[in-house]
């Protein structure tokens, strides 16, 4: 494919990179860009994975990289930084709204949400939640064909990425580091991102893990040591010096401003993955290195649907890091996808990958709030008026108080056998349904998920993985996401032009009727936990519909919960890392089947979503696929 003059902005040849104190290219006073023609890689999203690599990557002096991102640098205001402002951040600024299908297996209503749109993607806006989850979710991987990518392989990029600080002992905290003991051997010490703990809890969250131990859950004292059930304080991505929000801007791109062989280009979006397909072909099996494939030749990116396109060759290899919902559809609009799913976009097929846009995957979450209604009870609900000045104003001076806790900072993650006594039944359940798919998957997509249903069977059955989670906030929220879904939905390009897009999805939740199950079971126990000594003394108000008498009728709690069941945010899998066979879509180097130098780096690769948080398995996942500096000795566990 040669490069066409008409409508794309010419760019000049540049021999040698801008040698500026940034990176960050702005457009002139004629909105053009001085970029080089071309990059030795290029990277598509400035998220967790875009930066990570494009930070790898860039510590050889000698290749040159681009990251091209649609968003812009945040502020580092405090609606960002400060973690008790989780939440309360204006979502204008950083986030883009996505609309959910209608979903037919709960109310036949969409749901709205939304992901970060900025350097440092859903990082800038996340609520801190650092969990790894157990070994076994990673073992999963591995067990689904993909060698080395089991957790004793990943467990030296979660020590290489993070810098792990015990909280202080102070009168806020004393009390709850007897619930604390992690393995030091199994976090890291000097990595990017600072994972840490607040200087300051509400007392209803000791309420909370004293309820919990009542209805006989233990401690889990190091949630992230490769068994993540029990009763928790859970880690958040936070500097512990100044008690911010540690993201992926500040702990991979800042640092590397000075480096001249990064370019980063913001507020613009790739339109295309150029490639060249004369004489390119299909792979029938799994990606042997130096095979023949789609070669691609760069990307092609507008600021806005109006705007000159402007397109820039890459030498190496595109890595997509867009995101497990943008990453599908741009492979979709690029010709790389389903065929009939290309051609109702009138777009040619280059690869015909029947999984792209496929496997996703995420929590179904409720967020039911039981309000606490003791006068006793202080929570962040209280930090209006003159007591938020004087909370800001500690937290400024002291870097202590109410703002230094995020919105979550204990939670409950019970094994489905503490919570049923009929396990075997449930997991028979499991097994028996067998319709419950999109019926556009194809025999491996089909194939593909019968494998990990084995695999969800077996976790399921274990002590160390959860079957839910139950997260606590200050103001009596107890929402509960179901850890192991069952249910698969697709995401698709609606559009040819990735500015006519609106996605659509489908996350399909509850399709296997198992999944709200789990969560009515995790209401079931919101019911009992407020009812122990502990929590009984906040005085707990559930909401309408939620209360002890309802809880006991499964038909009447059914229909309150399924309106309000939502996204956990970790939609995953629609880029999948399985083998063809099983409708993968990457191998286990990320590379695309069918090309020969395209990758994906990024939450659509997960095959499989752990029983946790996922911005910890993300920043794994990107430091080990990034070819870059050997692991040193430091991060290898003996």
């Amino acid at each position: 494919m040669k490069f066409k003059a008409a409508n794309i902005t010419v760019l000049a040849v540049s021999l040698l990179l801008s040698l500026t104190s940034s990176i960050h290219i702005l457009p002139d006073s004629n909105g053009t860009l001085s970029l080089q023609n071309s990059y030795d890689y290029i990277v598509v999203g400035a998220g967790i994975g875009g930066l990570v690599v494009a930070n790898r990557l860039s510590e050889d002096p000698s290749v040159s990289i681009l990251v091209v991102e649609a968003g812009e640098l945040d502020d580092r205001a405090e609606d960002v930084s400060i973690p008790g402002n989780i939440g309360l951040e204006d979502p204008r600024r950083y986030k883009v709204k996505l609309d959910l299908a209608s979903q037919e297996f709960l109310d036949g209503k969409s749901r709205v949400i939304s992901q970060g749109k900025v350097v440092g993607g859903s990082t800038i806006v996340n609520g801190l939640v650092w969990t790894r989850g157990s070994a076994a979710d990673f073992d999963a991987w591995e067990d689904l064909g993909n060698p080395g990518w089991g957790w004793a392989d990943l467990l030296p990029y979660f020590k290489k990425s993070e810098k792990y600080t015990l909280p202080p002992n102070n009168k806020s905290t004393h009390n709850f580091l007897t619930a604390l003991n992690p393995v030091i051997r199994k976090h890291g010490e000097k990595g990017p991102i600072e994972v840490g703990y607040p200087n300051y809890y509400y007392n209803q969250s000791h309420n909370f893990l004293d309820g919990i131990q009542e209805l006989g859950i233990p401690v889990n004292e190091d949630p992230n040591g490769g068994s993540a059930t029990g009763a928790s304080i859970i880690a958040s991505s936070m500097v512990a010096g100044n008690q911010s929000r540690s993201d992926a801007r500040i702990a991979y791109l800042d640092p590397v401003l000075d480096r001249p062989n990064l370019h980063l280009v913001t507020g613009h979006t790739v339109t295309r993955v150029l490639h060249d397909n004369g004489g390119a072909t299909f792979l029938n099996s799994t990606y042997i290195p130096g095979a023949t494939g789609l070669n691609i030749i760069g990307v092609e990116f507008a600021a806005n649907s109006i705007a000159n396109k402007i397109r820039v060759k890459c030498v190496n290899e595109v890595l997509l890091a867009a995101g497990a919902i943008f990453s599908p559809v741009l492979l979709h609009i690029s010709g790389i996808g389903p065929a009939k799913v290309l051609g109702n976009l009138g777009v040619d097929v280059a690869v015909d990958l029947p999984g792209v846009g496929s496997n996703l995957q995420d929590h179904p979450t409720l967020q039911p709030v039981y309000k606490y209604t003791a006068p006793d009870v202080f929570s962040a609900w209280d930090i209006v008026g003159s007591t938020r000045d004087v909370v800001r104003e500690e937290y400024l001076t002291n870097r202590t108080g109410p703002w230094t806790a995020p919105m979550v900072d204990v939670v409950a993650l019970p094994a489905l056998s503490w919570v049923v006594d009929d396990l075997q039944e449930w997991l028979r359940e499991t097994t028996n349904v067998t319709n419950n798919l999109p019926s556009s998957y194809e025999e491996t997509l089909r194939a593909g998920y019968l494998a990990q249903r084995d695999e969800m069977i077996s976790l399921l059955a274990r002590t160390d993985t959860p079957v839910y989670e139950v997260m606590s906030t200050s103001w009596g929220q107890l929402a509960v996401s179901a850890m192991r879904s069952l249910s698969r939905g697709t995401v698709l390009a609606r559009s040819s032009s990735i500015f006519e897009n609106q996605p659509i999805i489908d996350t399909r939740f509850c399709s296997h009727p198992i999944d709200c199950k789990l969560l009515l079971l995790g209401l079931e126990f919101n019911d009992r936990l407020i009812q122990t000594s502990p929590m009984a003394r906040l005085i707990p108000v559930p909401p309408p519909g939620f209360g002890v008498v309802d809880a006991r009728n499964q038909t009447a709690l059914d229909e309150v919960m399924r309106p309000m069941i939502t996204s956990g945010y970790h939609l995953s899998g629609t880029t999948s890392m399985l083998p063809l066979s099983l409708g993968g879509v990457v191998d286990p180097s990320l590379r695309v089947y069918g090309t020969r130098n395209l990758r994906v780096v990024d939450a659509g690769v997960i095959p499989l979503l752990p029983a946790a948080h996922i911005q910890a398995a993300l920043y794994a996942i990107a430091e080990k696929v990034c070819p870059s500096v050997p692991l040193r000795d430091e991060f290898v566990i003996r």
